[in-house]
């Protein structure tokens, strides 16, 4: 589906946001439940000591270093780009185009609208995948 008009190209933003910080959090939970000890207070630790999700990621790599890791080097090379997709609809998507005007603002708008169809598209796979792995890590450790 492309996205056509201004309406829908908010909903994506919206959708996109939302993807990343269910990604976020659900890797922190994923990481919790994998390291011993209280798995709940360690998440809190994390959301506590605002514990960026690029560092979480780096824990949680080295905790998935197994002859079946859950994450692909490729998943990760991914998830290391959450942050700069979230930071780019949240701080400059928009700026891209609504200040200029006529045919220039359409081609600008067509540009983020395809990036975002992009990086929607697959944040949504994406997320969806780590909360299955987050539900098999949570019944593997016995974390429910």
């Amino acid at each position: 589906m492309y996205i056509n008009n201004i309406n829908e190209f908010h909903e994506y933003v919206g959708e996109t946001i939302e993807y990343c910080q269910c990604i976020e959090n659900d890797i922190r939970w994923i990481y919790s439940a994998m390291l011993k000890g209280d798995h709940r207070k360690t998440f809190d630790e994390l959301e506590r000591n605002k514990s960026t999700l690029g560092n979480v990621l780096g824990k949680l790599k080295r905790l998935d270093i197994s002859e079946d890791p859950y994450f692909s080097e490729e998943d990760y090379d991914l998830l290391s780009q959450i942050t700069e997709i979230r930071n780019h609809w949240a701080h400059k998507g928009y700026v891209m185009f609504v200040y200029k005007q006529g045919r220039e603002w359409e081609d600008a708008f067509i540009k983020q609208a395809r990036r975002l169809e992009n990086d929607h598209n697959r944040l949504e796979k994406l997320s969806k995948n780590i909360e299955d792995i987050r539900f098999d890590v949570l019944r593997k450790y016995n974390r429910i």
